[in-house]
This record gives structure tokens, sequence and C-alpha cells, in this order.
């Protein structure tokens, strides 16, 4: 199992690599998000240290959702899934490889160049390590629920609109923690409530993602 999962991953990880347009512009669209935000709110800097992290966050969400629509589909086209399906290898580790994948290619730019976000919008730079955190288990959590639901609407039409819908009222609980955690930081409460809360949401996607993304792959091969 272990032997295919490292497949799997070595084989998203060189095509993502091959496919690098594809994060910069990601990272391109969230950095444009985070310029436009301080243009709303104004110049205030204890406006923008108020709402910084909530921004951050909402950011993050926009410029990552248009993506998960293409987390299944090309190998779906192609007709890897299937062929993966045939030769009886399991697709829920294809599934986790997969998310995991695209959770590192997504969420390590956004980490690395959250500092220069923080410093931008007036944030603490002493903040990094619990803001860093906190993304960290919200991407990965958003990430399993983007897996879901590009597995249930795919071969469907305007699949991208469909798991737009799906992904937007499941990852609310995941924003609403992030926020709060944002909020308690600038009011020099403790985040480890939130913390604790986003990775229990982890645990939980973790136990349920695997199962619905393999029974939703497995629906669109059959209905192919």
């Amino acid at each position: 199992m272990i032997l295919i999962f490292w497949y799997y991953f070595k084989r998203e990880f060189e095509i993502s690599i091959s496919q690098i347009t594809d994060i910069l512009s990601q990272l391109v669209f969230f950095i444009l998000i985070m310029m436009l935000f301080p243009i709303a709110l104004g110049p205030d800097p204890e406006n923008l240290k108020e709402f910084g992290i909530a921004i951050i966050w909402i950011a993050a969400f926009v410029s990552l959702t248009p993506a998960y629509d293409r987390l299944f589909s090309d190998d779906y086209i192609h007709g890897f899934i299937e062929k993966s399906a045939h030769n009886a290898q399991p697709l829920g580790c294809y599934a986790a490889a997969k998310c995991f994948c695209f959770y590192l290619i997504t969420a390590l730019p956004l980490l690395i160049i959250l500092p220069f976000i923080c410093l931008m919008i007036g944030i603490n730079i002493s903040f990094y390590g619990e803001i860093a955190l906190s993304l960290a288990l919200g991407m990965f959590g958003m990430t399993l629920l983007g897996g879901i639901a590009s597995s249930l609407v795919l071969g469907a039409r305007r699949a991208a609109i469909l798991g737009a819908v799906l992904i937007l009222p499941l990852s609310l609980p995941i924003l609403i923690f992030g926020c709060m955690s944002g909020l308690a930081l600038s009011e020099d409460l403790s985040m480890r409530p939130h913390i604790f809360m986003l990775l229990a949401i982890d645990l939980c996607l973790v136990v349920m993602a695997l199962p619905a993304m393999q029974a939703g792959l497995k629906n669109a091969i059959e209905n192919a």
C-alpha cells in the first residue's frame, strides 16, 4: 500500500512541477486579493490589523477553490483513473496521494510568502508561527473537502460550478474557526481552542474523505 501511495505521489508531483504556471497563477491571484482588500478597507493600520488574518483566510480560500475542479478531471479525461481501477489498485490510495501532493504544492508557496503578506497589511511578524499553523491546518481540511467535491461531481456538466457550490457551505466551519483564531490573536487571547477545533475537523475529514472520494471516483467510472 505504501509503495502504491508513493508511486501515485511521485507521479502527481512530477505532473505538478511540469505545470508550474498553474501554481504561480494561484499565488498571483492570492497576492492580488490581498492587495485589493486594503484598498477597500482603507489605509487605517488598525483596521488592517483587526481584519488582516480574516482577509488572509478569505484570499486563500478564494484563490484555491477554482483549482479543486482540476484535481481529478485530467486523469478522468485521459482514462488514468479507469485504468487504475481495472488494475485492481485502490482508488482511495490514489485519491490520498493526489490530495496530499496538491496540499503541499499549494500550501507551501502561500506559507513561504506569508511573512511578506503580514508586513504588507501591518500584522506583527512575531505572529507568523501561529498564523501559519492555523492556515496550514485549515488548508489541509479545505483540500480534503475539495477532493470530496471534485470526486462527487466528476464527469458532470458544469462540474466546476457544482464543486464550488458543494465546497462553500462545507468550508464554512473551517473559515469561521480560522478567522476566530485571527481575532483571538489580535486581542491577545489564546488561539488554542480554535487550533484544536481545526485539528478536530481535519481528523474527522481524514476518516470520511477517502471512502467518499473512492466512492465518487467509482461512480464516475461506472457512469462514464
